[in-house]
């Protein structure tokens, strides 16, 4: 990343571990980043650990090092294995030194070149954990990164020539500098058995956002070694038990621990292929029934329970998923750590709305497998999806596919090509509905035909639908009878075909019909006005100076706010640029 205008580099000194003692102690760095040492050989190597490995021992102490040579409002990045990241990221969650708290802000997955590898997701995902160092949890210190001007050229479809990203008819709004740096980094020019080192492009992005006369400081971990292997397990696999029959295909009533320890006692050998979590997020949603507000450490412990049941339900070499947010998801991973084989760390990066200093863009889907058998990995044709040089509307992607133009890349543990459900006339009335497509990916992939797949958090039912439309037997639990009903509706939905094929047709919620100013027109006709102005206007400050569109403007339903925020923008720009032509 090169120096011009908008984005001046902060300062960078790169150390050994041991050349970090020879550091001033009165040298405190605006940000420390700490590169574990990993070999190649040791990249998408599957794992049994525990949190007593000597590795985690001497590097969780090469982290206090770093700590120290931290300012107030510093921020420290670890780069390493997901294998272990999760390990040191709980680490510094309950950190305390010298006061300071070390405050999660994002786990930044960083995507590489993948290489195929049979019966096995290929793996492109390298870990970059980011802390912030605050006197307090509550009013943390402020910190700076540059957002403002560091952002991602926008790439345009080859097929159509709109831009990758679907803006949903809002182009006019888009910040002409480039998408907002999102928290998946992709430098898949790289090779991934090159990710043991970091690229170049990686430390010029974070000196970039730090900006000029800001100190970085690089830390490359060289005393600590390791060599990842799996483990005997610590829990006894049960094999050959005798099954005690029990209802499948069912929406079942009733809290999902508890429908997990009763199942356990009845089979206690397993009966699950692939169980499949995504939990409440703890963020306050507007759920109907249950309330989402728990304390952190009650939410972790609430998790735990679940998580313990859906691994003692698993059959031997049957695949435990579970989605969530990255900060929770570090709990979740040193849960099962050791006592699951890890096999993927995979990111969904679903696109996301602007929060916080970056684009919160993905969500972590953890893939372990239980020890006792080999297990079921089919990828078949599904290993090649659709290039990204590619967007993902409908019409363009029908057009392209009937002219045959139609470029594949390698399906790899960083998943691009499924989006989050954007409208809602596809929604049913539940908060975190996910796509069918997500499911159909992990049920299909992951598991044969007949297999039992279980989800404790049901919802509308997306996971069930997935598994009856793939020939799966299921079982879901929801503690919400509104949901419940939602689900069984949604399942009475699948119809099979002449040729015994299954599908499903949902009801579409009718979009409600605009009968003032389209949307589009009233936000162009405020940009307009200000740029001709060169004046950012409230609604007061419009009803003087143009009536006309302060009428329009009154009936916007959109939010005026960032109506105000996308114009400031794009006058910022062109104001900058016109400065330094």
């Amino acid at each position: 990343m090169k120096k011009n205008f908008l984005h001046q580099l902060a300062n960078f000194t790169e150390v050994s571990e041991t050349k970090l003692s020879s550091l001033k102690s009165y040298t405190l760095f605006d940000a420390v980043i700490l590169k574990t040492n990993f070999g190649a050989d040791q990249i998408g190597k599957h794992s049994i650990i525990s949190e007593a490995d000597i590795f985690i021992q001497q590097t969780l102490s090469l982290i206090d090092k770093c700590c120290f040579q931290l300012k107030d409002g510093g921020l420290i990045f670890v780069y390493g294995l997901p294998n272990y990241l999760s390990y040191f990221g709980e680490y510094l969650s309950d950190k305390k030194q010298d006061d300071f708290s070390f405050l999660f802000k994002y786990w930044i997955a960083c995507e590489f070149k993948a290489v195929e590898s049979k019966d096995e997701l290929p793996n492109a995902h390298i870990g970059l954990l980011m802390y912030l160092k605050s006197k307090s949890k509550k009013n943390t210190t402020p910190f700076e990164l540059n957002t403002k001007f560091v952002r991602v050229p926008y790439e345009n479809c080859s097929a159509c020539g709109n831009t990758t990203k679907d803006w949903g008819g809002k182009k006019h709004l888009i910040n002409p500098l480039g998408s907002a740096i999102s928290d998946v980094w992709s430098f898949n020019e790289i090779a991934v058995s090159k990710a043991n080192k970091i690229p170049a492009e990686l430390t010029e992005r974070i000196l970039a956002l730090l900006s000029e006369g800001k100190n970085v400081l690089q830390v490359n971990q060289t005393k600590s070694k390791f060599n990842l292997q799996l483990k005997e397990n610590t829990l006894p696999a049960y094999k050959n038990g005798k099954l005690i029959q029990f209802e499948k295909n069912k929406v079942v009533h009733q809290s999902c621990i508890d429908y997990l320890n009763e199942l356990h006692k009845k089979n206690p050998h397993g009966v699950f292929d692939v169980v499949f979590a995504d939990p409440p997020y703890n963020l306050a949603k507007n759920y109907s029934t249950y309330q989402d507000d728990l304390e952190e450490r009650k939410y972790i412990d609430w998790c735990n329970e679940w998580l313990l049941g859906m691994y003692n339900n698993l059959k031997p070499g049957g695949a435990l998923f579970v989605l969530n947010i990255p900060k929770w998801s570090v709990y979740h991973f040193n849960f099962l750590a050791d006592k699951m084989i890890f096999q993927n760390w995979i990111v969904w990066d679903a696109l996301s709305t602007p929060a916080g200093k970056f684009l919160p863009a993905h969500y972590s889907l953890l893939y372990f497998t239980k020890a006792g058998a080999k297990p079921k990995v089919n990828l078949g044709t599904d290993k090649q999806i659709d290039s990204r040089e590619y967007c993902l509307r409908g019409s363009c992607i029908s057009k392209r596919k009937k002219i045959g133009n139609d470029r594949k890349e390698l399906l790899t543990d960083v998943w691009k090509d499924v989006h989050r459900i954007k409208h809602k006339k596809d929604r049913d009335q539940h908060p975190c509905q996910l796509p069918t497509k997500l499911m159909e990916r992990i049920i299909k992939i992951f598991s044969d035909e007949g297999d039992l797949i279980f989800d404790p958090f049901g919802g509308s039912g997306t996971t069930a639908i997935g598994a009856k439309l793939l020939n799966r037997n299921y079982v879901i639990t929801e503690l919400d009878k509104k949901y419940v009903d939602i689900a069984e509706k949604n399942l009475s939905m699948i119809q099979t075909d002449l040729h015994g094929s299954h599908f499903y047709e949902r009801e579409s919620v009718a979009k409600p019909k605009s009968n003032g100013t389209p949307r589009k027109q009233i936000e162009k006709a405020y940009m307009t006005l200000c740029f001709t102005e060169h004046k950012i206007f409230s609604l007061d400050e419009l009803k003087e100076v143009s009536p006309k569109t302060f009428n329009m403007v009154e009936h916007y339903q959109g939010n005026f706010n960032k109506l105000q925020g996308a114009t400031r923008r794009k006058m910022e720009v062109q104001t900058l640029f016109s400065e330094h032509v």
